[in-house]
């Protein structure tokens, strides 16, 4: 007769090491999901940091007693050429600045897989260990108990690390759901105040209370798009599919430093509401995917509690 306590702690160590051991795979095929996107990163960040550097320099040849200033001052252009440039500038550095957002989302995404790595230390050894344990047990136990149990091991192992993987989905889900709701309410702020300037000449204060809305519905989008991101990884490892990132051109402003007429306020506003239909398609998409994974964490907490109950079972009838 095998002791019961020997049993228990053989089979629960056995349990650990499976789980382990399929977190492993789990990370490991996520930290070359993070490594290609650290990859890509860099390479964006490489080229905006080019097309920077050519409109800069575009900026300056105006800005500076060059040939090309002199041309564009004799054909009386310089200040429309000046001000186009330097647009075109602001949009390039601002490219920079997301792509160098970017690149430290990558870097901290792959350090964390790293680091969970890490952590787990040296899985097949302790999984190897953990066998041959229940080997030794199952030899002297004998019986078709002892294979049962084997299986529940690596069903209970497979259900529990597919139960992390869906609730960490259902965090991100949750954190994208938040900030698509909060640029949302931005958005709105932005096209009330952009109507304003159209149809009732806002003037100065129009334009800063726009250009304020703005700026707040451009960084909350941008918070979204990262949350998406996340999302979009979380989804990777359950095997549901990605939910498409929400961005900000960037152009919104540059359009109205010489262009301060209806045009460029219909554009601006145009642009936002663009902007709020992408993120009203994003936040129903989110909306879905919880949907989808709270039923798939509530069936594999199901499975999971089965499966412990025959577990306790065989178990106790081994005691």
């Amino acid at each position: 007769m095998v002791d019961g306590v020997q049993a228990r702690q053989v089979q629960d160590e056995l349990e650990a090491a499976l789980e382990a051991d399929a977190e492993q795979r789990r990370l490991t095929a996520r930290r070359e999901r993070a490594r290609t996107e650290a990859d890509a990163a860099a390479r964006a960040l490489a080229e905006a940091r080019a097309t920077h550097r050519l409109e800069s320099q575009d900026v300056a040849r105006l800005e500076s007693f060059s040939p090309t200033r002199i041309w564009a001052g004799l054909r009386g252009s310089r200040e429309t050429d000046l001000a186009r440039e330097q647009a075109e500038e602001q949009a390039a550095a601002y490219a920079v600045s997301r792509a160098q957002a970017r690149v430290q989302a990558a870097d901290a995404e792959l350090a964390a897989v790293q680091g969970a790595l890490a952590a787990l230390g040296d899985v097949p050894a302790r999984r190897e260990r953990a066998l041959a344990a229940k080997e030794r047990l199952l030899t002297g136990a004998g019986g078709a108990d002892g294979a049962e149990l084997e299986s529940i091991a690596t069903e209970l192992g497979s259900v529990r690390s597919q139960l992390t993987e869906v609730r960490e989905a259902l965090g991100a889900a949750a954190a994208a759901a938040d900030r698509l709701a909060q640029a949302a309410t931005e958005l709105g702020k932005a096209r009330s105040w952009s109507t304003y300037d159209t149809f009732f000449d806002g003037g100065v204060i129009g334009d800063m209370m726009k250009y304020d809305r703005v700026d707040q519905a451009a960084a909350l989008m941008r918070e979204a798009d990262r949350a998406l991101r996340r999302l979009s990884t979380e989804l990777a490892d359950v095997g549901m599919g990605p939910v498409g990132g929400v961005e900000v051109t960037g152009m919104v402003r540059a359009f109205d430093v010489w262009f301060d007429n209806i045009f460029s306020d219909w554009s601006v506003r145009n642009r936002i509401t663009e902007a709020a239909r992408r993120t009203d398609d994003a936040a129903a998409a989110v909306h879905q995917v919880r949907g989808r994974l709270t039923a798939r964490a509530e069936a594999l907490a199901g499975s999971e509690a089965r499966l412990r109950t025959r577990r306790e079972e065989l178990l106790l009838a081994t005691s």
